[in-house]
């Protein structure tokens, strides 16, 4: 994070320039600066420090924007390809569900056509029993009007002629055939027409199944169609929001590098602090002597406190660093393989098993929250905001390591190193390993 002491190096460096220069010195005039004029340069470099701070504080909070409406991109993203699985998925049932219901109304259309021509069968077959039954009908009204099959015979055997005889004989046969035919020709109509009629029952029963079946098919297709009609609007929903807040996020971003690069310009040069940057290490060290795993209170913040202490001297890299080590970042980061403040604290969890967000903003909200520095146990992260009754400020964090003490990566031109946790912007701590 960028912050106010980032300008030391700039104000030492400054006020050098203004006091100690002999080239300044020559171009001058050979006598001393009175007290006023030494006032006035005092002056410039506090109103220059100010100018500096001012454009730091508001570029610090364009990237914390950035960061969190990058996030908040993220998830958009993973939302819209949700939809879009979902959207595909439903788009593959309906298909399917579509075919089958085409399938189920052919086959209902073919056991329909069945049926019908079962009822035209067994209609054909009634009325051949019906004629069948007519020809009995007759051939029993004419034998019974001429005496029966007896009347018939006497009437044709009335007659003393051989010859006659034999014809009476040979009628007398053919009647008795014909009347046979007639009732086997009604028995079998008879036979074919329940037969035709049990066919015609059943082949309209499947055609109502069938016609049921591929109704069904149909409203579950209807259904799928309406399923993959709503992932696909939920996928459209959710590209849309993803786009806009990419176009949201961009826009913190230019405004934080529009910032950096003023803020840049009225520093100038970093300056290469190296004296400081062993005096810090050296105090890191001897800090670690004190914080062991033994009095860390969880495996987690014993292994996190671990891993931070092992980035002791990486430089700071705005938007830099990841759950696998240092990174480099955007801005003035893009060139410096380090970490920021968040960046740090989520990679020491991470090897904690405890995963973070790259975002002060999120960490505020992953794990038990404390509010005393007095309950600070070592592990915690420290948070720290510009104003301090509200956590939508918060722009800085580091992991307490006891004895008073915090290990962050604090600014621009800065190193993660071990500094005092007693800062009037402190707005509460978490516990990463406690919900």
């Amino acid at each position: 994070m960028l912050k106010s002491s980032v300008t030391r190096p700039f104000v030492v460096v400054s006020a050098a320039v203004l006091l100690m220069s002999p080239c300044l010195a020559a171009t001058a005039d050979t006598r001393h600066p009175t007290p006023a004029e030494l006032k006035a340069a005092h002056q410039r470099v506090a109103a220059a420090k100010s100018t500096v701070q001012s454009l730091q504080v508001r570029a610090e909070r364009a990237a914390e924007a950035y960061n969190g409406a990058h996030s908040l991109y993220v998830h958009a993203v993973q939302d819209s390809r949700a939809a879009n699985l979902k959207a595909i998925s439903s788009a593959a049932v309906y298909t399917s569900a579509k075919a089958k219901a085409a399938e189920a109304q052919t086959v209902a259309d073919v056991a329909t056509a069945k049926a019908e021509k079962a009822a035209q069968a067994a209609q054909l077959a009634l009325q051949t029993e019906q004629g069948a039954q007519l020809s009995l009908d007759r051939f029993a009204a004419g034998a019974y009007t001429t005496g029966g099959q007896m009347g018939m015979a006497a009437q044709l055997f009335a007659t003393d002629d051989p010859a006659g005889l034999a014809g009476a004989r040979d009628t007398m046969n053919q009647v008795s055939a014909y009347q046979k035919r007639i009732v086997n020709e009604l028995a079998s109509a008879r036979v074919q027409a329940v037969t035709s009629a049990t066919a015609a029952t059943k082949a309209s029963a499947a055609a109502v199944g069938s016609a049921r079946v591929a109704s069904t098919a149909l409203a579950v297709a209807e259904k799928a169609k309406t399923a993959f009609a709503t992932a696909n609007h939920d996928a459209v929903v959710s590209a849309r929001t993803a786009g806009t807040r990419l176009k949201r996020a961009m826009s913190y971003k230019h405004k934080a590098l529009v910032l950096v690069a003023q803020a840049e310009s009225s520093l100038g040069s970093a300056v290469h602090r190296a004296a400081t940057l062993e005096r810090d290490a050296a105090a890191a060290r001897a800090a670690a002597a004190h914080v062991t795993s033994g009095k860390a209170p969880s495996d987690a913040a014993a292994t996190a406190i671990h891993w931070a202490f092992q980035e002791i001297g990486v430089p700071y890299s705005w938007g830099g660093g990841d759950e696998n080590g240092p990174t480099y970042g955007f801005a003035q980061g893009a060139n410096t393989r380090g970490f920021d403040c968040s960046g740090l604290t989520l990679f020491a969890y991470a090897h904690a098993g405890i995963h973070l967000d790259h975002y002060t903003g999120s960490q505020w909200d992953e794990g038990k929250r404390i509010s005393s520095r007095s309950d600070l146990q070592p592990g915690d992260l420290m948070f720290f905001a510009y104003d301090t009754s509200s956590s939508s400020t918060i722009h800085h964090v580091a992991i307490y390591i006891g004895n008073g003490k915090m290990i962050e990566a604090p600014q621009t031109g800065d190193v993660v190193k071990v500094s005092s946790y007693s800062r009037g912007d402190f707005i509460g701590a978490t516990r990463p390993w406690q919900s």
